[in-house]
């Protein structure tokens, strides 16, 4: 994916497209979580941050990130999950588990991941990211460099994706 991406400009990719996946959010107000924005009866905007923080809560831990509020350690979907899941059954535990929560408690949540990953990665150096992922993250693809470990499902292809879903939706709703 990358060719080499430096600390600096990971920071600033996540910074980024956190800001701009957020406002996005927030220009659907209230409707985040009813409107639509990826198909027809698919994902609300709130749907999408619950699955985003799944993927996000399994990048920051990959990182080293620990918490230290009521939340520490996995969700309840997760824990004693045995058998292998796809990306998908993932995606829908990780969704039905956020819909019981409010739009701010989920969109705070998404803020705390993304946090917990931009502080993990201002500890790392340029080398580190350059690094193969496996080095860190032993269920990553053999063969990523880290960079693009924590970028895939933040700033270079999630993220900016879901935030487009979510703009079109927002000016769908406007008209």
């Amino acid at each position: 994916m990358s060719e080499s991406m430096t600390v600096a400009e990971v920071l600033e990719g996540l910074r980024r497209e956190r800001i701009r996946l957020l406002a996005a959010v927030d220009a659907l107000g209230p409707r985040a979580e009813t409107v639509w924005v990826t198909e027809p009866d698919g994902w609300t905007a709130k749907d999408v941050l619950g699955h985003l923080i799944h993927y996000n809560g399994q990048i920051a831990f990959g990182l080293g990130a620990e918490r230290d509020d009521d939340r520490a350690g996995p969700p309840p979907y997760v824990i004693g999950v045995t058998e292998r899941l796809s990306g998908q059954e993932w995606n829908d535990r990780a969704v039905a588990y956020w819909r019981g929560f409010t739009l701010d408690e989920v969109r705070a949540e998404f803020v705390t991941n993304a946090d917990m990953i931009e502080g993990r990665v201002a500890t790392l150096s340029d080398d580190d990211l350059a690094a193969p992922s496996t080095d860190r993250v032993p269920w990553d693809h053999p063969g990523r460099k880290l960079a693009d470990f924590i970028g895939h499902d933040t700033f270079l292809i999630e993220w900016p994706a879901h935030a487009e879903q979510i703009e079109r939706a927002a000016s769908r709703e406007s008209l």
